[in-house]
């Protein structure tokens, strides 16, 4: 009887210890999708910096932003803001925590694709990075103000732009920045997860000729016009 207790007590400590470690994590990886080169996710934040700040204390909440990554440190730095008037911006204060999500390029992968002959089904590729740390407000002026100025250049510079976001009226900016709350979160975690096919060498050329060949989703563009038409 006391082997029996014994081992059913070891047998609870592992199932806890195992709890603990995917606690640890905030998304399902595999081993063939799991990528931890610090490079590669960094990169992959930077170019798909339109994210989903996630947090759960007081309920889940969820707020999609711009993104600014300082690659400096362990795994990096993030700052962004909210809205001033959004309740999650109460949850800025360095003690909870929250996930940053990337989202990358992602498509819908049919079967057909696949070397003819075997059992298969559909399934969807992606590839997204979570960032989770514990965001606190930057509660200064100019800081926030310097935060802004580099988010505009950072995002203008892709589109070769000539606005000068330097050269609105002081009092204009200050007015848009008592609007808002800006953060910086400390990358204590970084999760990255390429579902991409590679593990089936197989059908990697068919699947690649066949994502050259599909149409895709609307761009923003056929997006906006789309639902312009709706409303009439």
């Amino acid at each position: 009887m006391e082997r029996r207790n014994f081992l059913a007590g070891m047998a609870a400590l592992e199932l806890t210890a195992a709890a603990s470690a995917e606690a640890a994590d905030s998304v399902y990886i595999p081993d063939s999708q799991r990528v931890t080169d610090l490079k590669a996710l960094q990169d992959l934040m930077e170019e798909f910096s339109f994210a989903d700040l996630i947090t759960s204390s007081g309920g889940i909440r969820v707020t999609h932003l711009p993104v600014l990554l300082d690659r400096t440190g362990k795994f990096g730095k993030l700052t962004a803001h909210v809205a001033k008037n959004n309740p999650q911006q109460a949850l800025l204060d360095g003690t909870h925590e929250a996930v940053i999500v990337f989202h990358g390029p992602h498509h819908y992968i049919s079967p057909s694709w696949y070397v003819p002959g075997a059992n298969a089904v559909p399934t969807w590729n992606f590839a997204a990075v979570h960032a989770t740390g514990k965001p606190k407000a930057l509660n200064d002026d100019a800081r926030t103000a310097a935060f802004l100025e580099r988010l505009v250049g950072h995002f203008e510079s892709y589109e070769k732009s000539t606005y000068d976001f330097s050269k609105l009226p002081e009092s204009y900016l200050k007015g848009m920045r008592q609007g808002i709350v800006a953060f910086e979160m400390e990358i204590e975690n970084l999760e990255g997860k390429f579902k991409l096919g590679l593990d089936r060498a197989a059908n990697v050329p068919g699947m690649l000729k066949g994502l050259r060949a599909s149409k895709g989703e609307r761009s923003l563009v056929e997006f906006t016009e789309a639902e312009l038409k709706r409303r009439g």
